[in-house]
């Protein structure tokens, strides 16, 4: 099993990117891995949901579909 490994951020731009282990990486002074930074689209689409139980419903209608689908395919083969 290979190491983790991080690409060094302080290289020239012409040369390839020299890697660093993970072990290398935390022996650096102020280190931080936190990605709070990033942004999920789907947590802001979130609040516009329907109710739960308008979600509950439509799943179940689905759910039931798919089983009407499957006793038909269950039927067809005997």
């Amino acid at each position: 099993m290979t190491p983790k490994t991080a690409t060094n951020a302080k290289r020239p731009s012409d040369s390839s990117p020299s890697r660093i282990t993970y072990e290398e990486l935390t022996k650096r002074d102020k280190i931080n891995l936190d990605i709070f930074w990033l942004k999920d689209d789907a947590l802001e689409e979130s609040a516009n949901l329907p109710a739960p139980e308008v979600i509950a419903a439509e799943i179940t209608a689905d759910l039931e579909a798919a089983l009407e689908q499957f006793a038909t395919i269950a039927e067809d083969l005997k």
